[in-house]
């Protein structure tokens, strides 16, 4: 009883660490959200990553560059101390109508695994608007990276590649506890008749 005991906590200990490894600081939220259409101009470009991330000069950073592929952020963006979390980069008064890239790039304080990615937005006083996708990731904003499900419906399990690599890795964790599980109760029993 003490060996599957034994087993048991030591598949949680590398189920755990499993997620841990391949986890990076990727945004979970973003104001303004992904493909927004905004009839003012914002002030700001502010990111909530999945993981804190490391105080390093030039580790974090967001670039905002108009559809000429030319950069508007004057200044480097900044980790807030107090949440290290949210990364952010002011904006210039003076941005022009147009469509916008933001380049993000990241360093996690849990692994220093970098991470990097681009979204967009479009400045237009003329256009409806549009918020865009600000939950870009809902599954990391919940304690434990658990996905929210509405009542009546199941979880879903996408092995599709199209979650970041988040869902393989589940998949090999639970491949693994299944081996480990496996491999002691042959274990188990080979003792049993020995």
């Amino acid at each position: 009883m003490r060996i599957v005991a034994a087993l048991l906590a030591g598949m949680a200990f590398s189920l755990g660490a499993l997620a841990t490894v391949f986890a990076h600081a990727e945004p979970a939220t973003a104001k303004p959200g992904d493909g927004a259409v905004l009839n003012q101009a914002p002030g700001e470009i502010v990111l909530v990553m999945s993981q804190e991330m490391v105080i390093r000069e030039g580790a974090n950073d967001i670039d905002v560059l108009d559809l000429n592929g030319q950069e508007v952020t004057t200044i480097a963006a900044t980790v807030d101390r107090a949440d290290r979390k949210k990364l952010s980069v002011a904006l210039p008064s003076s941005l022009a109508t147009g469509k916008y890239t933001v380049k993000w790039k990241t360093v996690s304080s849990e692994d220093g695994d970098s991470d990097d990615g681009e979204l967009s937005f479009t400045f237009d006083p003329a256009a409806q608007p549009n918020p865009g996708k600000e939950e870009l990731r809902p599954d990391l904003l919940n304690p434990g990276g658990a996905e929210t499900v509405e009542p009546g419906t199941a979880p879903s399990l996408s092995v599709d590649g199209s979650d970041s690599g988040v869902t393989w890795v589940l998949v090999a964790a639970v491949g693994i506890g299944m081996f480990v599980l496996g491999a002691g109760g042959t274990f188990l029993l080979v003792q049993r008749k020995s």
